[in-house]
């Protein structure tokens, strides 16, 4: 809609995931070279943890992109499967015939590839669990089990769960102890600071465009940061409003003023470190969402 009138070639804060706007900040370039490094390195398990919103799905997503394409992977980003469910989508996509097997033999089945994988010198295959926090503890079990299989000091399959913080107070649990003792590589993103934040915006304008554009004032990057926390995705939903409202008021720049007008018609509560909520005083007119609300649809429009 408003492309044309800031010289964009596409929309730069869609929250899709898309591997072409990742941000290859401190924190970011740190997490990929950490699930780099554990696959690469055969090393079986591998956690990245992150709050909702910061880029985890996109991280995964550059992270498959750079892989050899030998490596055969699946990912799951549906977690409410069961055991079986598990292993049948495994097959599935490793296209290992299933139809009509028992669960024993679906296991065998998958150890017997795995198996053929290392004999003919391939990679490992790779299980990418997106949103693993959701996992129930006996699926979670289930995962462990199937990596059992190994040679040496190499594993035969592979594993990255993704999720919020409540993955890793899971792993904790008694019940899974023995899971997250095999947790070799850890990744923690971590919300922007401001300048990052700053680097953000600007990142993704120029993916977009093609070439650097000016389109947010520094004032106008401030409160980004202030009103998002360096949150990637409610940076996202925040200054794509701020360009429809600078677009519809034929304006060719983003000032703070129009932040502040974004902030207030999606009803935005300011995050704490502390996780709380600094609310905005006065309250907006109207509905109000806060950002916690504006994260979860924005979860649900991409499918997460």
């Amino acid at each position: 809609m408003y492309e044309t009138h800031f010289g964009l070639k596409t929309k730069p804060f869609a929250v899709t995931p898309d591997p072409r706007f990742l941000y290859s900040g401190n924190k970011h370039r740190e997490a990929l070279a950490a699930l780099l490094y554990g696959v690469k390195q055969r090393r079986g398990f591998v956690c990245l943890v992150g709050e909702v919103g910061t880029g985890k799905t996109t991280l995964l997503r550059a992270l498959l992109e750079q892989l050899d394409v030998s490596v055969r992977t699946v990912l799951i980003t549906h977690t409410t499967l069961n055991r079986d469910e598990l292993v049948i989508m495994i097959l599935h996509e490793l296209l290992i015939p299933h139809a009509g097997l028992t669960r024993i033999e679906m296991i065998q089945a998958l150890h017997d590839f795995v198996l053929a994988e290392q004999m003919a010198r391939c990679p490992p295959p790779l299980l990418v669990v997106d949103e693993a926090q959701n996992l129930a503890e006996a699926v979670l079990e289930e995962i462990r089990l199937l990596t059992n299989l190994e040679i040496g000091d190499g594993k035969l399959l592979q594993v990255i769960l993704s999720g919020q913080p409540e993955l890793q107070r899971k792993l904790a649990r008694p019940g899974l102890r023995q899971l997250g003792q095999r947790i070799a590589v850890r990744a923690r993103l971590e919300p922007l600071d401001e300048r990052e934040t700053a680097a953000y915006v600007k990142h993704r304008l120029r993916v977009a465009a093609g070439r650097d554009v000016d389109l947010f004032s520094r004032a106008a990057l401030h409160r980004v940061w202030w009103w998002t926390a360096g949150t990637p995705r409610l940076v996202n939903i925040l200054c794509e409003q701020a360009l429809v409202n600078a677009f519809g008021a034929n304006r060719n720049r983003v000032d703070e003023g129009l932040v502040e007008e974004a902030s207030r018609d999606l009803g935005l509560d300011r995050p704490r470190a502390d996780g709380a909520l600094e609310r905005r005083q006065p309250a907006s007119a109207g509905g109000r969402r806060t950002w916690r609300t504006m994260l979860g649809l924005a979860g649900r429009e991409r499918g997460a």
